[in-house]
């Protein structure tokens, strides 16, 4: 990993969501020329489109180059000047919802924090661990939806990967996790409700249709490609995900004193603050699992969408998402959006080995209380412990836990419905005999090693 993704991660879903084909390629890092007029408003769509593009080659190419470079506000300004004389304006609503977040390129706390990130060269968290996502395949690969996500080159666990790689650099000097979560919550959330809002206005014109022209591209060959309701779905349940994503962050006090020993020692103390709540945690994680829901809706609005526009618009040819499924797959996606949600809804049978015993094993999980009534404090769910860290060498960590419990009898799980996830589990019995826990495999020490 080097510091040009660094640099380009925590702006990457901006490009991912709103990057439609290739621009050409333009000197000006700076927008702003419009008057406020419709004329004015094309000419600032054209800017932002060729502006995009030159962020996009330049950080891919100059390892130097900062997303502090490029700034979005003057088009910003433009697109917000025009909704504010032709209120809730649909163009001008997308405009300000693609730049509400690219003017975030221009935050001296994201800059300075990708700055302190990218600056440590020593690894210590995840080393050798986290590989750095995949590259997408091409810019309208990735955007055909939803069969063609794995095919276009995105790994699904492209947003943990990211997360954690940029987590993983900062080591020697880090900065403190709640530096990363203080931008977060006063940055990235604000934008992307902006965004959304702005979105909220587009939705409120079903029959509005953004139209990427060849003058807007500078590919004067090509063809001009639709962005339809359906599309415009698809683009606001992504920044509900992201919306839902950013709240869980700021939802725990994960901060460590050190990137050590001594950090993984506070870390497992169960007095410490680790995985605490914030006093505004619960919240947080409220409005976390409102964004999820909403955006399971808009992708089921998204997907009633493409069937009426299969049998309305035959010519799917200049169409960002193309609507040309057969019924019994829409009917399958629709199954797996009414699954999803259905987990926020009522608790849920999941089956799999959790004794390790080789037969499929069954247990009700209420994912919701994740949510409703979150844990404070993942180490607080386990029998009192202590816990002592050594260095074996420079790649490997000894951790040994030892019980309080003196016996597997007096060993007792303080909360086997685990917060409430697990409903069905109310008893220490219970939960060991789900987890295959006997007292032939309990030791008053275990021993775990860490290799980095």
């Amino acid at each position: 990993m080097n510091s040009r993704f660094l640099k380009g991660c925590l702006l990457l879903f901006i490009m991912g969501i709103f990057l439609i084909y290739g621009c050409t390629e333009d000197d000006t890092v700076t927008g702003g020329n419009g008057n406020g007029t419709e004329a004015g408003l094309d000419s600032a769509f054209q800017e932002l489109a060729s502006l995009m593009e030159t962020m996009i080659d330049t950080m891919a190419e100059n390892e130097n180059a900062r997303p502090a470079d490029f700034d979005f506000s003057g088009l910003h300004q433009i697109f917000t000047d025009y909704l504010n004389a032709h209120p809730n304006d649909p163009a001008a609503s997308f405009g300000c919802a693609m730049t509400s977040i690219l003017t975030l390129s221009a935050s001296e706390d994201i800059d300075v924090l990708i700055d302190t990130i990218a600056a440590v060269d020593d690894w210590w968290f995840f080393k050798g661990y986290v590989p750095n996502p995949a590259k997408f395949s091409g810019r309208g690969e990735m955007l055909h939806f939803p069969t063609e996500i794995t095919s276009s080159g995105i790994e699904s666990n492209f947003l943990a990967q990211s997360y954690f790689a940029v987590l993983a650099k900062a080591m020697a000097d880090p900065p403190r996790f709640s530096e990363i979560q203080d931008v977060v919550r006063d940055e990235f959330i604000p934008a992307v409700d902006a965004a959304i809002g702005y979105f909220d206005n587009i939705l409120a014109s079903p029959g509005y249709v953004f139209w990427v022209t060849p003058e807007m591209t500078g590919e004067t060959e090509s063809d001009s490609v639709e962005i339809d309701r359906a599309d415009f779905l698809v683009f606001a349940a992504g920044l509900n995900v992201i919306k839902s994503f950013f709240h869980i962050v700021v939802t725990y006090d994960v901060d460590l004193p050190s990137y050590d020993s001594a950090g993984i020692v506070y870390m497992l103390d169960q007095d410490s603050n680790w995985m605490s709540l914030y006093a505004d945690g619960a919240s947080h994680m409220a409005t976390a699992k409102t964004a999820f829901l909403d955006a399971v809706d808009l992708v089921d609005n998204a997907l009633n969408a493409l069937e009426t526009e299969q049998s309305t618009d035959l010519n799917q040819s200049n169409d960002l998402i193309k609507a040309d499924w057969s019924s019994s797959e829409y009917d399958n996606a629709h199954d797996i959006v009414d699954s999803v949600e259905g987990y926020m809804a009522i608790p849920q049978w999941v089956y799999a080995d959790f004794n390790n015993d080789g037969f499929e094993d069954s247990v009700r999980v209420d994912a919701a209380v994740m949510f409703d009534n979150p844990i404070d404090g993942i180490f607080s769910l386990l029998p009192l412990y202590t816990a002592e860290v050594n260095q074996a060498d420079e790649t490997i960590i000894i951790v040994t836990i030892t019980w309080e419990a003196n016996s597997f009898g007096e060993w007792v799980i303080p909360d086997p419905g685990v917060n409430g996830i697990l409903p069905d589990i109310n008893t220490d019995a219970k939960f060991k005999e789900l987890f295959g826990l006997t007292e032939d495999s309990w030791s008053k020490q275990e021993e775990l090693r860490m290799h980095f």
